[in-house]
């Protein structure tokens, strides 16, 4: 398949699943599949939590274990194989250099920056962070390097290590969202931007190719992260034929937690439920609020306790809710709830990796419109990052 006929096919099964993965079960805890489909419904909710960890760690295995529920899944298979690129560097960084860096971060910088090739003039890392990536490129290759970021204290750092480590790196603090980036960009062989968010790695997609800059590697990552209201696609075909894509819809596509901690599993666990839990109280003391969103809050709130949670979170919606309450058995009903909403959601993760791949996609499709060689590939494992998708674009 070409990047025309992968994007097509993704986008009617996308469309053919769409009551699987448009609404989320937080949101909607009895979508209509559940009748339509009972005995799925049935095995998904007798699933043990480790045969559930398994499935949704590995998305070949979940679709083998739903195929026989939903026969039409077996299709995504061969969508979602991604050819693998470069696995590893062709020299040996010198460790006392990168070894500040954690561990799987220096991992997807080495991934990353293994699928670079050497070109003439400059490279461009954009929203660098400290530049890591950057440093990297300019040892690998003995090229100058252009680091471009927003945070003043990064970019001092950032400077400090190039320096001591004598790399030519030169380091720019720059909003790259701001018509005055287009000055950096002039005499830019390569730009490349490692897990730039949203309007951040569109950004650069569009100056790049409006700047006719030769080469362009991108992994982009939080595709909501966007100020603008719906998803807006990048390519004339995707324009002609893509799915209406709301923030939250976008968001199904980066939900994957493969490298969270489990300090941070174990706290998304509690709010959840803790949530799930305020929601069945509202619905018994207040009827249709219980539709009401809650904002996000401190994770200190969350070791105080369901009952300190429920309040907190009243107070932040201006409600009173009625004494006496029994929170133990309200919170019992959002652990009861978290645990029906993560089995409901193994179904709607199915269509993750394709929705990522559908807006990826429409990506390389654009970069190709605009006169380059495009090739997708993923440059890392699922453990090292599950953001392990690269645009890479050479103009012809």
């Amino acid at each position: 398949m070409d990047l025309q006929q992968r994007f097509d096919r993704l986008r009617e099964a996308l469309i053919a699943g769409e009551p699987f993965w448009r609404s989320p079960p937080f949101v909607d805890p009895y979508p209509v599949w559940l009748t339509r489909f009972p005995e799925l419904a049935t095995a998904l909710m007798a699933l043990s939590d480790s045969e559930l960890e398994h499935l949704e760690q590995d998305d070949e295995r979940r679709i083998h274990w739903l195929a026989p529920y939903l026969p039409a899944l077996s299709s995504l298979l061969p969508l979602i194989k991604v050819p693998r690129g470069v696995t590893e560097l062709d020299f040996i960084p010198n460790p006392r250099q990168f070894a500040h860096i954690p561990g799987r971060k220096w991992s997807q910088i080495q991934a990353f920056c293994a699928n670079l090739e050497h070109h003439e003039g400059t490279y461009l890392e954009w929203c660098a962070g400290k530049g890591h990536l950057g440093r990297l490129t300019s040892h690998r290759f003995q090229q100058p390097v252009c680091s471009l970021e927003y945070d003043g204290a990064l970019c001092e750092e950032g400077a400090r290590l190039a320096q001591r480590n004598g790399t030519a790196q030169r380091f720019v603090c720059q909003d790259v969202m701001a018509p005055s980036v287009a000055n950096q960009l002039p005499g830019v062989g390569t730009a490349m931007a490692l897990h730039a968010c949203g309007d951040l790695h569109g950004q650069l997609l569009q100056l790049g190719v409006a700047e006719r800059i030769p080469n362009l590697l991108v992994s982009p990552c939080c595709y909501h992260l966007t100020a603008q209201p719906h998803y807006q696609h990048f390519s004339a075909h995707a324009k002609r034929r893509g799915l209406a894509l709301s923030k939250s819809e976008l968001r199904l596509a980066v939900e994957e937690t493969a490298t969270a901690p489990a300090k941070v599993r174990r706290l998304r666990r509690i709010e959840v439920s803790y949530r799930l839990g305020l929601k069945a109280l509202y619905q018994d003391q207040k009827g249709e609020v219980a539709s009401l969103q809650v904002p996000s809050c401190a994770k200190s709130i969350l070791g105080e306790g369901f009952a300190a949670f429920c309040q907190w979170a009243d107070a932040q919606r201006g409600l009173s809710l009625t004494a006496p309450i029994d929170w133990n058995h309200y919170q019992s009903l959002g652990e009861m709830a978290w645990q029906r909403q993560i089995r409901l959601e193994l179904l709607r993760h199915t269509f993750r990796r394709p929705l990522e791949l559908y807006l990826v996609l429409d990506r390389a499709l654009y970069l190709k419109e605009q006169g380059y060689e495009v090739s997708v590939l993923t440059f890392a494992e699922r453990d090292t990052t599950p953001r392990n998708l690269l645009i890479r674009a050479v103009r012809r």
